[in-house]
């Protein structure tokens, strides 16, 4: 897939996660690098498009290793000069076409590159067709790299393994040829050579076969996810982001509270900075009083925080402590959740957190687009309708219904001991 094709498919991506119902488009609210985040790792789980194409087109690779009697490789084979090699040559320039474009994707260093060859092995067989210094066929590296001196003086740089020694009966015998008397330290690094292909003896009961991983087959999802893994080794993760994704509560509730988490969400006080509201408008949706950042509407708003306390008695919280930011008060919510043994009364405590907060953007967005008015009573008997549906949504049997839910929710402690 060109470049050019991938980019306008993470445009398509981009624009459909982040529209509005009329097709809209609305500026993102996340960076798309950590959309593609594994959510282990803090994302959505979307994946890095270019990695999996390059993996798509690493299996090419791959299947001209395995393939070797298929019509379509004699027919590479015969056009770009790829006869007598394993594996396609990264050095050569190929006619143009989609060989050269397959080719492409391994004359740089990248981590997709960097997962195919650094987990790649060969079982080296009768007839090898591997070359011996520049394929990677042991160490994970070309002998060429582990021994440049060596080969700096070899007459046989492109040679293939069946042309550099010979069988005496099923041992190996290994020839090597060099333009020159080897140094000291030379002759320091052909023993060290030697010690290593007596460990690489070719099996004449057998032709070469490719590895990945130590397995004879390359699955192109595992290529990606390696390759994703190097390309985020040395990025700092969320260590609060991925624990949202519990599966306890709607996808959307989840998504807006991982954006919460991440202090994106379209608060006036957002709106303000990116000066589609005048700042003047940054006032709390419920008091009126502070400017309305992510904090304060979901945590720390003084109407809001009433709804906490009210829902959290019934969950058998006495002492509730109100934290600075809306990431301290999640992690705080979690921390007492560890503490349940009984895994209903767990479940509803942390479903309970998912519904109040997506209660309270829902609100907010009812009272600024549709003028609706806030009363708490009523409020907090919304919340406790959505805890008892999502909980009897999950796989767990519930042995009360909606209705027994909601009218004793402040007796949880008794329903679930």
């Amino acid at each position: 897939m060109p470049k050019k094709v991938a980019k306008e498919i993470i445009r398509l991506q981009s624009r459909f996660l982040w529209n509005g119902k009329a097709g809209k488009g609305y500026p993102a609210l996340v960076k798309w690098d950590i959309i593609q985040r594994p959510k282990k790792q803090g994302g959505l789980g979307v994946g890095d498009l270019m990695i999996k194409n390059a993996a798509l087109l690493f299996k090419w690779w791959w299947r001209f290793a395995c393939e070797e009697g298929a019509m379509w490789r004699r027919v590479i084979q015969s056009i770009h000069e790829e006869e007598q090699v394993l594996l396609p040559t990264k050095d050569r320039v190929s006619l143009p076409g989609p060989w050269k474009d397959i080719k492409q994707i391994a004359r740089k260093e990248t981590p997709i590159t960097k997962a195919f060859f650094e987990n790649l092995s060969v079982k080296i067989g009768v007839d090898s067709k591997v070359r011996f210094w520049l394929d990677i066929w042991t160490n994970n590296k070309p002998l060429k790299e582990i021994f440049p001196s060596l080969f700096a003086i070899s007459t046989q740089q492109k040679e293939i393994i069946s042309n550099m020694g010979w069988f005496e009966g099923n041992m190996w015998r290994w020839t090597l040829s060099w333009s020159r008397a080897p140094s000291a330290e030379e002759q320091h690094q052909m023993m060290s050579l030697q010690d290593l292909l007596q460990q690489q003896q070719p099996d004449r009961d057998m032709r070469d076969q490719l590895q990945w991983c130590g397995k004879p087959i390359l699955a192109t999802k595992s290529l990606a996810d390696t390759a994703s893994q190097l390309s985020l080794r040395n990025v700092a993760v969320d260590h609060l982001a991925p624990t949202v994704w519990m599966n306890i509560a709607p996808p959307k509730v989840e998504l807006m509270v991982w954006l919460a988490l991440l202090g994106k969400l379209n608060t006036k006080d957002m709106l303000a900075k990116k000066q589609i509201i005048p700042q003047e408008s940054n006032l709390c949706t419920f008091c009126s009083l502070n400017g309305e950042t992510c904090d304060h509407l979901l945590a720390n708003c003084s109407v809001v925080w009433q709804v906490w306390c009210n829902i959290g008695i019934g969950l058998g919280l006495r002492q509730m402590q109100q934290q600075q930011t809306f990431r301290q008060w999640y992690e705080w919510w979690l921390a007492q959740a560890k503490v349940i043994k009984n895994r209903g009364r767990k479940k509803m405590f942390l479903v309970s957190f998912f519904a109040i907060t997506w209660s309270i953007w829902n609100k907010r967005n009812l009272m600024v687009f549709q003028n609706q008015e806030f009363e708490h009573h009523s409020f907090c008997h919304t919340v406790k309708w959505k805890v008892a549906l999502w909980l009897k949504e999950g796989k767990e049997n519930m042995p009360y219904s909606h209705e027994d839910i909601v009218r004793h929710f402040n007796d949880i402690p008794v329903l679930f001991p």
